[in-house]
């Protein structure tokens, strides 16, 4: 029987333009094979998956853990407030499955790298 394998939920804010919406599906995609794993794209707003969607799906796969990645450059309201709240939501409904929030993208020491890079061209 194989291990249970964590999922990763990758949040994003949502827009009103579908072109970015399917811009954050194709990056949970690529970031699916870097890692090898279940990488399920979910939205806080204007887009679906929501997040208590996006949740339920990794669920549905039943994972070791669910690691919540926000796709988030700053620590704004929706980072402070919104996601941890709607992530502690769901750890009271499931909490068979451990929900862990990860850093968010502007957090992570490695953006000042990717900048600097992309700086250089």
């Amino acid at each position: 029987m194989k291990p249970k394998q964590a999922a990763v939920v990758l949040i994003a804010h949502g827009s009103r333009l579908e072109a970015a919406n399917e811009e954050v599906r194709r990056l949970a995609v690529r970031l699916a094979e870097r890692l090898g794993q279940t990488v399920i794209p979910a939205f806080l707003e204007l887009a679906s998956p929501s997040i208590p969607e996006g949740i339920d799906q990794a669920l549905n796969g039943n994972p070791s853990e669910i690691k919540v990645l926000p796709y988030f450059l700053t620590q704004g309201r929706h980072v402070q407030e919104d996601i941890p709240k709607l992530l502690a939501d769901k750890a009271r409904a499931y909490p068979e499955t451990p929900i862990r929030l990860l850093n968010y993208l502007g957090a992570e020491e490695a953006i000042v790298d990717c900048l600097a890079e992309t700086a250089r061209r």
